[in-house]
């Protein structure tokens, strides 16, 4: 092997170690935001997941006073910048109430990741609701409404693998300076 190709790899293999560090320090911070019960329960499992890959999740439920009102505590803790993406499944009146509530405040719609049942899509689905109609304007507006399937036969993710991905690949763009 040539001296010139040696040094080559080298550097790439350098270039490697220095991103993989570069992204495990590189912090990022989730809301996930849904209804309660059984949706509850699936947001601590993706909270588990996201920790694994070395990203701070908060649920409300768990994370904020009880005393406190949430939708007051919500909108201020995620107006700040070191909230980076709030994720809301719309799965009960109460989150579609959250998504309302965000979807109009400057600060906190381009953090809004927002996940609806595929039938709900404005794209995907056959929904004319007036909630389908303001899915379709924040998905014009910031681009980030997600159609999930309901069960395994559907041709689109789940909401597990929409917020854990998603999450993982912003983690690498802030890394890279990308974000």
């Amino acid at each position: 092997m040539s001296e010139s190709i040696r040094k080559a790899i080298e550097e790439i293999h350098r270039k490697r170690l220095e991103l993989e560090q570069r992204t495990k320090e590189t912090c990022v911070i989730t809301a996930l935001l849904g209804a309660g019960g059984k949706g509850l329960e699936k947001r601590k499992e993706i909270d588990k997941k996201l920790e694994e890959e070395g990203i701070i999740c908060l649920i409300p439920e768990d994370d904020f006073a009880p005393d406190v009102a949430p939708s007051l505590t919500e909108e201020a803790l995620f107006k700040q910048a070191d909230v980076d993406l709030v994720f809301v499944n719309v799965a009960s009146w109460g989150a579609a109430t959250e998504f309302g509530q965000m979807a109009n405040i400057d600060q906190i719609a381009p953090k809004l990741r927002v996940l609806v049942p595929s039938h709900h899509h404005p794209l995907c689905g056959s929904s004319k609701s007036y909630l389908t109609d303001l899915y379709l304007t924040h998905m014009t507006k910031h681009g980030h409404v997600y159609a999930y399937g309901e069960n395994r036969n559907s041709s689109c993710p789940t909401p597990e693998r929409i917020v854990v991905t998603s999450a993982k690949r912003f983690k690498m763009m802030k890394a890279l300076s990308k974000i």
